[in-house]
């Protein structure tokens, strides 16, 4: 309904990893909603390794993935479109 009735450009959610947060992504990004979204893993293997995260890498809705490692130092670990 939030995002008929508000008609978001972005979206945001910490910590993602339930079936419902995996199928309300689908709907806002089919719906053309950007999203930012974050997750815990060491790497690209843990999200492909995760049952659920794997839905969106195998659905193609991820585009980007940063890896923010403890010590604060953030990198580019996957895109999409290179």
């Amino acid at each position: 309904m939030l995002i008929r009735s508000m008609n978001p450009r972005v979206i945001a959610a910490d910590e993602i990893g339930t079936e419902d947060d995996i199928n309300a992504i689908n709907y806002a990004v089919t719906s053309g909603v950007k999203g930012i979204f974050t997750a815990h893993g060491d790497g690209l293997n843990d999200i492909t390794l995760n049952p659920i995260l794997n839905k969106l890498y195998n659905l193609g809705i991820i585009e980007k993935v940063i890896l923010i490692k403890s010590d604060r130092s953030v990198r580019l670990i996957y895109n999409k479109y290179c």
